[in-house]
């Protein structure tokens, strides 16, 4: 991936959650800082609970969505873009996703770069 001229290797990450277990979505990489820059977020149904995205295993929440507080009633996407030089997680950090309920799945695809 370049950005201004300087060539950075590109990750991305697909994983469906589905469980109150944090599920690693991209595997960070020691000395690494993950810059996301598009997420989208397929949820397939709307139980009760809520989902998150966080910068690590059980660290800081950057997208957290309650559901059925938001009117959700079945299929819906959410789309996050943070532009070409996209949203840093902490060095070393990997992206997970969970959720507060085990009947609550989603699917996330996200794309981003390691600098």
């Amino acid at each position: 991936m370049e950005i201004r001229g300087h060539q950075y290797t590109a990750a991305q990450g697909i994983a469906t959650v589905s469980d109150t277990t944090p599920v690693e979505i991209i595997v960070g990489v020691a000395g690494k800082t993950l810059y996301l820059n598009y997420i989208s977020i397929s949820i397939s149904d709307a139980a009760e609970g809520s989902g998150e995205l966080t910068d690590g295993s059980g660290g800081t929440a950057f997208w957290k969505q309650e559901l059925i507080a938001a009117g959700l009633n079945g299929p819906t996407t959410v789309m996050l873009d943070y532009g070409e030089y996209g949203l840093a997680l902490t060095e070393g950090n990997s992206l997970f996703g969970t959720t507060t309920d085990a009947g609550l799945d989603y699917t996330v695809t996200a794309l981003g770069y390691f600098k």
